[in-house]
Formats: structure tokens, sequence, C-alpha cells
């Protein structure tokens, strides 16, 4: 496996990120795009605790899921201002996804902008937040709705991997998933061979940096600080990546939720058996 360094400006103009970077879906830190936002400044663990650190939020580990876990279940709620003082003052595996800070604290969407002069067909409706403690990590996968991504970093620091798509099966990829269990950090060459010949990139996103993630860009995250992330979504794709999408979501989803429920261990060990037989041989 050989990682190369994600390339860093500290601006950049529309007419040079759409022609070196948009166009030929390469990943690229952004130092300065965020300077005029007022979350710089205003978006605290303490601040976030005075207005909704009483709310009960699931939190994750860094489990690999098992036949008897399902996918995207809390490993354990906790209260919001809790969990934000954890990752403030200690190292955890604990970390947030799937809780919408937005919907209880609505003003903090007048804190941000969209990055519309470089790219335009954002989810404006979506914006999403990520909380980690140092230490927790996000396993391998790309989005399922194959958008764009900005990503901005906010209070720490974390290391991010990133591959491009033509890799899956070199990353063993699960079948009807977006997802890979694999470490890229510590490759497992005898039972991952495959893994040997794949290239990607890393970087150390840091306090206000900005990394665009490309649609379908597998992306590993391991908290090196506690800290958080604002991620915006763009669906300035072809019409062949969005049907594609849509198959991801409507489709494929829901026949592995069936399968899931209906074969649970049958369609686990199919999935990996799967994705090591469709691996490239290695000579």
């Amino acid at each position: 496996m050989i990682l190369k360094p994600v390339e860093r400006v500290p601006s950049i103009s529309a007419h040079d990120f759409g022609e070196n970077y948009l166009k030929p879906l390469k990943p690229l830190v952004i130092q300065n795009l965020t300077q005029d936002w007022p979350a710089k400044t205003k978006w605290t663990y303490e601040y976030f605790k005075s207005l909704a650190g009483d709310k009960v939020v699931p939190v994750y580990d860094n489990s690999i899921p098992t036949p008897d876990t399902a996918v995207n279940k809390p490993d354990g709620m906790m209260k919001f201002g809790d969990y934000l003082d954890t990752i403030a003052s200690t190292p955890t595996e604990l970390r947030i996804f799937l809780f919408n800070i937005f919907d209880h604290i609505p003003d903090l969407l007048n804190d941000f902008s969209y990055f519309d002069s470089l790219c335009g067909g954002f989810l404006k409706k979506y914006p999403m937040m990520f909380f980690g403690g140092a230490g927790s990590k996000v396993f391998l996968h790309f989005d399922m709705d194959l958008s764009h991504v900005f990503i901005t970093q906010f209070k720490g620091k974390k290391r991010v991997i990133l591959f491009d798509n033509q890799h899956s099966a070199a990353l063993y990829k699960l079948p009807f998933m977006v997802q890979s269990y694999i470490d890229p950090e510590n490759p497992d060459y005898e039972k991952h061979p495959a893994l040997k010949n794949v290239e990607g990139y890393e970087t150390i996103l840091a306090d206000g940096e900005t990394l665009f993630m490309p649609s379908g860009i597998w992306h590993y995250m391991n908290y090196i600080e506690g800290g958080f992330a604002l991620s915006l979504r763009s669906m300035s794709t072809p019409i062949a990546t969005k049907l594609k999408g849509l198959y991801y979501l409507f489709v494929m989803r829901k026949i592995d939720d069936f399968m899931k429920k209906n074969f649970t261990r049958k369609w686990y060990h199919y999935k990996h058996e799967a994705a090591a037989k469709n691996a490239p041989k290695v000579g």
C-alpha cells in the first residue's frame, strides 16, 4: 500500500479547482476557505452544551460489526453535554454521526456558508456534523449517494486516508455495501494480499482546514485529538453518477437490509467470502 500526501493550498480559484480537482475527482485540502465563518469563533464545546447539552445522543465505538450486531446500531446513549465533556478531556473511542444537531440548534445554520463559488449543487437541507474523541475511528467506506463532500475540521486533528473508487475490489469491498473493514493504518498483507498494490492519499486535517472529497472516494478517519467537523455535500455530478447513487440508496441498500434480516449469518459470511474472492490476485 502506497500513500501519498493530499495536495494542500491556502486558497484556490474556481477555475483551478474545477479543472484540477473537481473534474479529475482528485482530493484537496484548502486551508483558508472558512476564514469568514462565524462558526470559527462561536462553535465551542461550551456553546453547544449551553444550547443542547441535555439532549440524549447515540454514540458509537470502534467495534467491527459481527453477524450479531446491526450496522449503525448505537453502542450506547449519552447526554450530549456529558459526551462533549468526555471528548474535550480524555481519549475515547466514542463518536457521534447520526445526531442532527441542526434540528435542535437551527441558529447554527447562520454560522457558515456554502462554497457555491467553487462548486454548485449543494444539498443545503442536509448539512451534517460529526464528533469524535481522540482514538475514535471511521471505518473505510465511500458515501452511498456519491456526492462530493467538503468537510471542515474544528477543534482538533484527524488523520484521513483516501482511495480512488477504482480500487474497490482491492480494498475488499463488501457486496451490496459501500464498506470495507480492512485497517489501512495496519494492513494485514497475509490476510488481504491485494492491498499491497493499492495506491491512495493521506493527510492530517487540522482546525479550520477543509478537505474536498470527490464523489465515490473511499475514506477512513482516525481522530488524533477530540474534535468535530462540518460536512457539506454537493451533487454537482454527472447524471450517470446521480442514478448510480439512487440505485445504491433505494435498491442495493434495501436488498442488503432484507438479506441481513432474513439470512443474517449466511449473508454475513457470503459477503466476506465474496470480498476476498473478488479481490485481485497477487502473484
